[in-house]
């Protein structure tokens, strides 16, 4: 049996679209974020506004549903948002809401999560631009609005709430371009000790970071991104031998190797425990990045 994702109805509010979203305003918007996801550690919120010709199913138990069980359209129909069918989405309303939201003719805009519920599945099938593009979507909000674009009702799921209480623990104090440190490991996935652990949380690195940062937005590089970085350490002194970049979401290589040479630089890390044996180690450094 299908769960119900639960929904709040909200009215008379500005619609707009959040800081937090991704609105995707073409084919080749949907068709980026969908190869994006296959590689992305993050998940993005995307939102589409669909065509017309999706239906309102009943209205059971105080709960007005959007009818599933045909795929949401848009982009003329080469777009065709497919939601999973133990998904049963609709607006928690009260009985005199339920004629009102019926008759409003209202736009429907999606809110949706690629890859949120399984990594492993497979989110799209994308084709060329005069097929159709399949998109596996894992709903986190429905969005009624008007002809002027005003809100007339909202209705966000535990996908969209579970999403936001991360971002909110994962925030990154400050303003403008910046990033943080997080937990760094070795590569067989063991922590350093904890004064390492001090040394890369620090902060030392930050204000290198952020100006890498600064300077690679300025180019284009993407304003949410992750990029780790190796460090190459000498264990009887803490020496940081070398600093290389092994992964990277900007887009930009430039700002990658600059925040590696940041960490490293301002990486000042004491003398490993007496008991190690490897005279150096790789550590894995991440660097989450953002610009607000």
């Amino acid at each position: 049996m299908g769960r119900w994702l639960a929904m709040v109805l909200v009215c008379a509010l500005p619609a707009g679209a959040s800081a937090q979203e991704r609105v995707l305003d073409s084919i080749e918007a949907v068709q980026d974020a969908c190869n994006e996801s296959r590689d992305s550690e993050t998940a993005h919120l995307h939102v589409v506004e669909v065509e017309s010709g999706w239906r309102f199913g009943g209205a059971h138990d105080g709960v007005l549903a959007l009818d599933t069980g045909r795929n949401f359209r848009a982009f003329d129909g080469h777009v065709s948002l497919l939601v999973p069918r133990e998904d049963r989405v609709g607006f928690t309303v009260d009985e005199a809401d339920v004629a009102r939201v019926r008759q409003a003719n209202g736009r429907l805009r999606v809110g949706f999560f690629l890859g949120f519920d399984d990594r492993n599945r497979q989110p799209c099938l994308v084709r060329s631009r005069f097929a159709v593009t399949i998109v596996r979507a894992e709903v986190a909000f429905v969005e009624l609005v008007d002809a002027d674009g005003g809100r007339i009702a909202r209705g966000e799921t535990d996908r969209w709430r579970a999403w936001n209480d991360d971002r909110e623990a994962l925030a990154i104090a400050g303003e403008g371009p910046r990033g943080v440190v997080d937990s760094p490991r070795f590569t067989n996935g063991t922590a350093p000790p904890d004064s390492w652990l001090t040394a890369l949380g620090n902060g030392g690195s930050r204000a290198a970071i952020a100006q890498c940062h600064t300077e690679g937005v300025a180019r284009g590089a993407a304003r949410e991104a992750r990029v780790v970085v190796r460090l190459n350490v000498e264990t009887r002194t803490g020496r940081v031998r070398r600093a290389d970049v092994a992964l990277s979401s900007l887009g930009d290589t430039a700002e990658a190797e600059c925040i590696a040479r940041a960490v490293g630089a301002g990486s000042s890390l004491p003398p490993g425990p007496s008991s190690w044996q490897a005279e150096v180690v790789d550590l894995a450094v991440p660097v989450r990045l953002v610009a607000d």
